[in-house]
């Protein structure tokens, strides 16, 4: 097996320029950190390339059932220094396991549009907890996948990766090369409605239909949805808050939203079985 005692070596320069996400972006690679997300990954049939872990740790039993597995399956398996490990890390308490992963293919909009009936579109999403929050919450509500429009955060960073809790890894998720519309004109063509969720002057949320196929457009943190998609047809929901609240955190107006979707659906079958 082998050990690496530098942190000059090739292969630790090569994943640290991975905290990079134009290199991310260019190489189709990404980092994830600990035992828990690089079994999320596994699960999701992601291909891991390498894992670096340290040596110095404590290495419990399902670690090293993590470990034997990767080597069963081929991946480069390697031991290293605690500073190794450490200089590749990108959290502030490193895990003591880091591995190099491949992004999932770019999905075909078509196919997802084709295979659900729920799909969430955040436009220029910049903050990444809330880019994370809200593809786990998509998926927590069954949504069928998460985009966001060109200038958002890169979802295959590492803040976004941990804030998804490994949703990432089973939602087909990626920042599309325009704003939003090939999206939203692909779902209006198909039937589904397209739902703008707005600070004010929309309709209560709960006065919304979403037990019809919906592409639910959440906007940027501090300027809303573009121009350009507020202009598509679709309908404008708004969550009425008290006088002296401005406006809701992105990602929790998406929960509620989404949330609302669920509530409505799962009322709507439960009533057809009374029936």
């Amino acid at each position: 097996m082998r050990f690496i005692q530098s942190r000059r070596n090739p292969l630790v320069r090569s994943m640290r320029a991975l905290h990079n996400n134009k290199v991310r972006r260019s190489r189709r690679r990404f980092l994830v950190e600990g035992v828990r997300l690089l079994e999320e990954a596994l699960a999701s049939e992601c291909i891991v390339d390498t894992v670096l872990y340290c040596i110095e740790t404590t290495i419990d039993g399902r670690m090293q059932a993590l470990l034997n597995r990767l080597q069963d399956s081929g991946v480069s398996v390697i031991a290293a220094t605690q500073a190794v490990v450490d200089s590749v890390s990108e959290t502030e308490s490193p895990p003591g396991l880091t591995a190099v992963v491949r992004c999932p293919p770019t999905p075909e909009l078509t196919a997802v549009v084709g295979s659900t009936d729920l799909l969430v579109l955040g436009d220029q999403i910049q903050d990444p907890g809330n880019a994370g929050t809200i593809i786990r919450t998509a998926e927590a509500a069954g949504a069928g996948g998460t985009f966001f429009s060109a200038g958002s955060v890169y979802p295959f960073s590492d803040k976004v990766i941990r804030a998804s809790m490994g949703s990432l890894f089973r939602l087909p998720v990626e920042v599309l090369s325009d704003g939003g519309q090939e999206l939203c004109n692909l779902c209006i063509n198909s039937g589904w409605q397209l739902v703008f969720a707005v600070p004010d002057e929309g309709v209560p949320w709960w006065n919304v239909d979403f037990k019809r196929p919906t592409l639910l457009v959440l906007g940027n943190e501090g300027s809303g949805i573009s121009g350009d998609v507020l202009a598509l047809k679709g309908s404008k929901v708004s969550i009425p808050l008290a006088p002296q609240v401005e406006s809701l955190n992105v990602a929790i107006a998406g929960a509620v939203l989404l949330f609302e979707t669920v509530r409505q659906r799962t009322s709507c079958k439960e009533k057809s079985i009374m029936l």
